[in-house]
């Protein structure tokens, strides 16, 4: 079934370079870098009742009020999943941060406001997923990686666009297709300039 979601794109360059630090164990099953984005807002499975949300939608992200900024990924962490584990890389902090958490609160009010989805009640947690692990990963090995990627970073990279992503299952795991994409607004000028 499929999951619309929308998210923040991470190139390529900085996906596989994320991705490389990766431990190669068996039971760890890394992303592709065609996978590898940060989520802001998870829509729900299947393509009618949100796909119909996305058009009313489409006008509000239309007018995103949140200017281009400048994303770091920094530092490694872990969420637990089921019986498994989920590997994933954090942000730097900074203003690219707080643009990335006024993008999110912009795009939940235009969810809520022009389609109609409920307030997200979790608290936002930007991250970028690395790895899924299964139980027969040793906690050991588990927390050395994480010890020793306590300062994995990427290059840093220019968001400028918001997109809605179609998440299909397949025998390779989940494709993420592109479906839809929002510019932001152009950057003012740099205070002092």
């Amino acid at each position: 079934m499929a999951r619309l979601f929308i998210a923040v794109e991470v190139p390529p360059a900085q996906a596989v370079g994320l991705l490389s630090a990766l431990p190669a164990a068996p039971g760890v099953r890394a992303a592709t870098p065609a996978q590898v984005h940060l989520t802001l807002h998870f829509l729900g499975e299947g393509l009618g009742e949100a796909a119909q949300a996305v058009e009313k939608l489409g006008a509000a992200l239309a007018m995103l009020r949140t200017p281009a900024f400048t994303l770091q990924a920094y530092g490694t962490g872990r969420f637990r999943s089921g019986p498994g584990s989920v590997l994933w890389a954090g942000l730097a902090p900074g203003p690219g941060l707080d643009a990335l958490r006024a993008l999110y609160a912009e795009v939940g009010q235009a969810l809520a406001h022009a389609a109609g989805f409920p307030p997200e009640r979790r608290r936002f947690h930007p991250h970028v997923t690395l790895a899924r692990c299964k139980p027969t990963v040793p906690e050991s090995a588990l927390r050395a990686w994480l010890d020793a990627h306590r300062t994995l970073a990427s290059a840093p990279w220019r968001v400028a666009r918001l997109v809605l992503f179609e998440s299909q299952l397949g025998p390779q795991g989940p494709q993420h297709l592109l479906r839809q994409a929002w510019q932001l607004a152009a950057p003012g000028p740099t205070p002092g300039c």
